[in-house]
């Protein structure tokens, strides 16, 4: 988007860091000055996968999810050592893109602690 581009350039100056949620939106932060950080939450390309494999094998369906998570994986793969942070929220996520490589790699989970507040049942 154009419009999103311009404002970026406008007042990227400003800061010192950016906090890009999901990877397109991250696209438009690289090579812009300052660090730059990439909220992935999860890997687009493990759902695609996943849903692909629920797909009628011939489905359109099925085809689509195929192309774009061969797609997508590739690129997700290489935004490695690209951003200062990549964060994510499963270590199966990240394994799944980076396998063990740490050094920038963030897994911060998104739920609840079930030790801490465990599941009871209400009727």
């Amino acid at each position: 988007n154009t419009e999103f581009e311009n404002k970026l350039n406008e007042i990227i100056g400003n800061y010192d860091l950016t906090l890009s949620h999901l990877i397109r939106v991250g696209d438009y932060t690289l090579n812009k000055p300052g660090l730059h950080i990439l909220e992935m939450t999860d890997a687009i390309s493990l759902n695609y996968s996943r849903i692909k494999k629920e797909a009628p094998k011939n489905s359109l369906k099925s085809i689509i999810y195929s192309i774009e998570q061969e797609r997508l994986l590739k690129y997700e793969k290489e935004v490695y050592g690209r951003y200062s942070l990549i964060s994510l929220i499963s270590e199966v996520d990240k394994k799944f893109l980076f396998g063990n490589r740490n050094d920038n790699i963030l897994v911060c989970n998104n739920g609840v602690d079930l030790e801490d507040y465990p599941f009871t049942k209400r009727v």
